[in-house]
């Protein structure tokens, strides 16, 4: 039977035990833990120790056979829980968050504790298959390229705020000049630190002869600069298995449709569930491709002249495509070159 209850004596049965689903809430300092009859709650610390005693005293020695794990992916929080299973080979289903909420409503979860959630999240399972449960693969190079793109995400937002804070100044009387130099000294500072962390990215990247030859492929292709590169590189690696439907809603570039009657019709738009600095180093990639790279700017003039596209929505179809071109040159290894023998190789998707 699925779902059964955690005993405590971990040699009752053994061999007529079948699969347990827990559900994991995932919390900064804690791990709320339900597996359909009992709740407990353990640190959430580096190694799990807490979590692997507790698994270990229910279910003997062979314990990571016989538990999946369900849980949202919450950022850098359940880091730990996923190289927990990844080293322990736990199969697990990592819940898109979306997909959590929309289940608790149906559930009619009116309360939001962890422990509501992880009982929410265990009873995912009813809407599984044990194909949809893997062990998780740690890539080292992604995981540190990851790290390294929030950095700089957080530091170009910041310099950039900054700047702007800098630029009101020059229209407000009496500000001090010890305070503008201060901002200035610090604004230039965060740029050098922003420098620093393309370098060093790209030096992650050139360190691997495997990421190296990648790193190069995409860079090959006019219109695509080192930060846009990494972005992608990064991306292919986290989703080593994604096709090219998955690639383009992991980046939000997915096509919806919002239709009810005649009451409501929003038509078709992108989801934006995907990574916005992922689109946002698409969108200045595919701006500079429209200007340097014949194969996108071929496209874009063909949507906007002959189909009488709008050039927002033309400018996303090219971000689109700009992405799958990539994902191909990532795939295949190999290096970008224009088709000049084909007539219109760039009108077809």
């Amino acid at each position: 039977m699925e779902g059964q209850p955690i005993t405590n004596s971990p040699h009752t049965a053994r061999r007529f035990r079948m699969t347990e689903y827990i559900g994991i809430d995932v919390s900064k300092q804690t791990l709320a833990v339900w597996d359909g009859t009992q709740e407990e709650e353990v640190p959430n610390e580096k190694g799990l120790k807490t979590l692997k005693k507790l698994l270990k005293k229910r279910y003997g020695g062979e314990w990571n056979e016989t538990v999946r794990f369900i849980y949202e992916p919450t950022g850098p929080y359940s880091n730990y829980l996923r190289v927990f299973a990844a080293e322990h080979e736990v199969r697990v289903y990592e819940v898109n968050p979306k997909k959590s909420a929309n289940f608790a409503k149906v559930l009619g979860n009116r309360s939001k504790t962890d422990t509501v959630d992880a009982k929410m999240l265990e009873a995912f399972h009813a809407l599984l298959t044990e194909e949809d449960f893997c062990i998780p693969v740690m890539d080292e190079i992604a995981e540190q390229l990851g790290a390294e793109l929030g950095s700089y995400e957080i530091i170009q937002k910041t310099r950039t705020m900054l700047s702007n804070h800098l630029q009101s100044l020059e229209y407000k009387s009496g500000v001090a000049k010890k305070l503008k130099d201060s901002l200035e000294r610090e604004l230039k500072y965060l740029s050098t630190m922003e420098d620093q962390l393309e370098n060093e990215m790209e030096a992650v990247a050139e360190d691997h002869e495997e990421t190296r030859e990648d790193l190069g492929n995409l860079l090959s292709m006019n219109g695509i600069g080192v930060i846009s590169a990494i972005n992608l590189l990064y991306l292919f690696r986290k989703y080593p298995g994604a096709n090219r439907n998955e690639i383009t809603a992991l980046a939000g570039l997915d096509p919806i449709q919002r239709q009810s009657g005649s009451s409501l019709n929003g038509g078709r738009k992108i989801s934006r569930a995907g990574d916005p600095m992922l689109r946002k180093v698409l969108y200045l990639a595919c701006m500079n491709s429209i200007q340097h790279n014949e194969c996108i700017r071929t496209f874009y003039k063909h949507l906007v002249a002959d189909n009488h596209k709008k050039p927002k929505v033309a400018l996303v179809a090219c971000m689109r495509k700009l992405l799958l071109i990539a994902h191909h040159l990532y795939t295949t290894k190999s290096q970008y070159r224009t088709l000049e023998h084909d007539a219109n190789p760039c009108l077809t998707s």
